[in-house]
């Protein structure tokens, strides 16, 4: 299905287009920003179906629009804002740092967009970090972390301290047929926040949500030169698969790519004999 072929209504879609290139918005926000073209009882030479939109909905018509995509679950409205609706856990969990600080880690919304992709821009520069690199680009190209349509084959999971994002989890379902049981996950936090178990959480989440999806199995692939997070995983019971000699060039170096999967259902392994 394409990216707006679920929708029937032109307006609708246009609502839907406008939260979702926002993250957070307030509804009277979004009604004069979606403009139309204005009705009349013009002659149609003079009105004309080129006539370019150029007035707010009513408010009447904006609310029944609204009221059918917060129906059908694609808009939700919360704290007086509108919000893509993305069909997952909404639960938080934190984590105590040093000196009282406490981090959150929560399903990632729209707004987190920014602070995400700067911490992976961190992690995937001081790390070599190719994979996580790629998901910047493409978050920040299509300028929106999560589409409805996609909420069911990938999630964002990111951890804040003081409402500013330090980590991110990102878990994406293989769309091929022959590997619809298979997932890719990346995930990373800041330096200054790591050792107190951040990552250790953002990992629970995003492999609790690949579980109750049916998925078995979920891959990471690393730069062989980031043995620390090649550890990480090891020790939370992943385990390497295999390596691509010189897949990466680091520095003018050629550096080798370490592939990682832990099985959810081990049952299945041997191709469930």
């Amino acid at each position: 299905m394409g990216r707006f072929e679920q929708f029937e209504h032109d307006r609708r879609r246009r609502i839907y287009e406008y939260v979702e290139s926002q993250g957070a918005v307030e509804p009277e926000t979004v009604r004069r920003n979606v403009l139309v073209t204005p009705e009349t009882s013009s002659k149609p030479a003079r009105s004309g179906p080129n006539l370019p939109p150029s007035t707010p909905m009513s408010f009447q018509e904006f609310r029944h629009h609204v009221s059918a995509l917060e129906r059908d679950g694609y808009l939700t409205e919360r704290d007086g804002r509108l919000r893509v609706a993305l069909p997952m856990d909404e639960d938080e969990s934190t984590v105590d740092l040093d000196d009282g600080v406490e981090a959150t880690i929560r399903p990632a919304r729209q707004e987190d967009m920014g602070g995400i992709v700067g911490v992976v821009e961190t992690i995937a520069a001081e790390d070599a970090y190719a994979v996580a690199r790629r998901l910047a680009d493409k978050v920040a190209r299509e300028d929106v972390l999560l589409r409805h349509n996609e909420a069911g084959n990938r999630v964002f999971f990111v951890a804040t301290v003081d409402a500013e994002a330090v980590g991110w989890l990102h878990v994406e379902a293989i769309s091929s047929p022959m590997m619809d049981h298979t997932a890719e996950l990346t995930v990373g936090v800041l330096e200054e926040y790591r050792g107190h178990g951040l990552g250790s959480v953002l990992m629970e989440r995003g492999l609790h949500w690949a579980r109750e999806r049916g998925l078995l199995k979920v891959c990471q692939r690393l730069p062989a030169t980031n043995e620390r997070a090649v550890g990480f995983l090891e020790d939370a019971g992943w385990s390497v698969e295999s390596t691509r000699e010189g897949h990466y060039r680091v520095d003018d170096e050629l550096v080798d790519e370490v592939q990682l999967a832990v099985w959810l259902d081990t049952s299945n392994r041997d191709g469930g004999s």
